[in-house]
């Protein structure tokens, strides 16, 4: 008897604890609105995070891919104009070699030397492969045979070659570019060459060195065996680096981009390209974690700076939650009884349909602020700080948009013509008022027909849209004529050159469009300065 008595009063504390665990319709209505919001934070925040990031790193391996290509072409350029000069100096030499005029001969390689200021040492050898004539510096070699390494193809077959490194007799890691000498009958008499000292100061350096970034960005060269022949640490020069996907491509002979981590276990953003004159390869990569930084820096600023409209809408789903945390049943007699008069409904049954509209109305408002907030970082993140013009991320955007729906356009790059003597002159505040100043000239100029971007440091690009490149060119020599006669900043006239080129006339991809318009301006800077050049009549020069 005892025993059931028990039991029912334990049944019925059990119903009471069940009763007392329920979750009230307000802590319900308050743990759904705020999850809500939680998720679609969250899910917003995550989707801009990935999409920044993902247009982050698509951006930074095709700047690094244009990059790369750039100064593959720089290179070899270069290692061209060295064999065209030593060419020249042959046709001269052949005279001296048959009288064995050896001082004629040593004073030719040290002026060669002292011409091409790129060398590091030349010899001149006879067709024996017995060094007759030598630069100051190695001048105790003259007499001795060159080593199997250094120019043997050319004796052999007289034709120029660029040799791979190789240590010399005077223990440097070189590179031998070497020229026949050949007499009037065009039989080989010997041979013209210098070297390149690759753990020394030397051309690489001086046309890679300024390129890397203290953001932990950086440019090397490696041969088609894989040995480091330019490394921002020199001391990894000579190194063979095979473990790396991207030397895998480049001893392929291909070209392009990938993310990857290097020998070092890094992660990396990284563009390459190869040098077909040699099989060398020039890769340009930033570390990922740097490259994709911006991206967590934007998310946290949405975050803060959003904080006070999310407190606002919790208030208000707090304020409505308590006008509508009535129990179920009496809200549903509540409704029969509205139902019962006339078929209308009272002005305390609207008020409570009134509340659940003013927490939409609130929702929806807060979230319209934040979208705003995100456009407007979006917006920042397109623009140049400096100048006030869109910047890389833009002029890549605009572009996509041109070319996806088939509008023709015209492109021009300019650059500053010896900017960095207006900032060693003047300093970079100096400089920095320059910049500013052509930007302003440029969008002033250019405001009806183009599209000014700041494309990097002293580089700007301009989009023409349904303007070919014969107007464009018209357009963009109008506006360097105006600058070259006018004080800039400084007190004095500035001067810019560039290059134009148009899509789809010249090049069918945007990256190949700004390969064509770079030459343009590199041929440009070759060829004195201030001018405007584009692919089809090279140059519109100064009048």
């Amino acid at each position: 008897m005892n025993g059931i008595i028990v039991l029912s009063n334990s049944n019925c504390l059990a119903e009471r604890a069940v009763f007392g665990m329920k979750i009230s319709l307000k802590h319900l209505l308050l743990a759904i609105a705020w999850l809500s919001i939680t998720l679609t934070l969250a899910s917003s925040l995550y989707a801009g995070y990935r999409a920044d990031q993902q247009t982050l790193e698509k951006t930074t391996l095709e700047t690094n891919f244009a990059y790369a290509q750039k100064l593959a072409k720089m290179t070899e350029d270069y290692l061209l104009r060295t064999e065209t000069i030593l060419a020249y100096s042959a046709t001269d030499l052949s005279t001296y070699m048959n009288y064995a005029d050896f001082k004629q001969l040593n004073y030719e390689a040290e002026r060669l030397l002292h011409q091409t200021e790129s060398l590091s040492s030349v010899i001149i050898t006879d067709k024996g492969g017995i060094i007759q004539g030598a630069s100051s510096e190695i001048r105790t070699l003259v007499g001795q045979p060159i080593s199997d390494d250094v120019g043997i193809d050319t004796l052999t077959t007289g034709k120029p070659a660029i040799s791979k490194p190789f240590y010399a007799q005077t223990g440097n890691l070189v590179v031998f570019i070497s020229t026949p000498i050949q007499d009037a009958s065009g039989h080989v008499i010997g041979l013209i060459g210098g070297s390149i000292y690759l753990k020394e100061e030397n051309v690489l350096n001086d046309l890679l060195g300024q390129h890397f970034y203290e953001d932990g960005s950086y440019v090397y060269v490696v041969d088609e065996d894989g040995m480091l022949m330019y490394h921002l640490d020199g001391k990894r020069v000579g190194e063979y680096v095979k473990q790396n996907p991207v030397i895998s491509e480049l001893r392929k002979g291909h070209s392009g981009s990938m993310r990857l981590l290097n020998s070092k276990n890094q992660d990396m953003l990284a563009g390459y390209a190869s040098i077909p004159l040699t099989r060398w390869g020039v890769v340009s990569q930033r570390p990922t974690e740097i490259a994709l930084a911006s991206s967590k820096v934007m998310v946290k600023e949405m975050i803060l700076k959003s904080l006070p409209f999310i407190l606002l809408s919790a208030l208000i789903i707090l304020y409505f939650a308590s006008k509508i945390a009535k129990p179920l049943e009496k809200l549903a007699s509540y409704a029969t009884d509205q139902l019962e008069r006339d078929g209308h409904a009272t002005l305390k049954s609207g008020a409570w349909y009134h509340e659940a509209i003013q927490l939409e109305l609130a929702l929806t408002d807060s979230f319209s602020r934040f979208q705003d907030k995100v456009d407007h970082f979006i917006q920042e993140s397109s623009t140049d700080a400096l100048t006030g013009l869109l910047n890389r991320r833009a002029l890549n955007e605009q572009a996509r948009i041109l070319v996806e729906q088939k509008v023709s356009f015209s492109l021009v790059i300019l650059d500053i013509d010896r900017f960095k003597r207006v900032n060693d002159t003047y300093g970079h505040n100096m400089g920095d008022e320059v910049l500013k100043y052509l930007a302003e000239k440029l969008t002033k100029q250019t405001n009806d027909n183009g599209l000014c971007y700041r494309f990097g440091g002293e580089e700007f690009v301009i989009l023409f849209p349904l303007i070919d490149y014969k107007q464009a060119s018209e357009l963009i020599n109008e506006i360097r004529v105006d600058v070259s006669n006018e004080d800039s900043p400084i007190g004095e006239p500035i001067t810019f050159s560039a290059g134009v080129a148009s899509m789809p006339e010249h090049a069918e991809h945007f990256l190949r469009l700004l390969e064509l318009a770079d030459e343009c301006l590199y041929q440009a800077k070759e060829t004195g300065r201030n001018k405007v050049v584009n692919v089809n009549d090279r140059a519109i020069t100064s009048r």
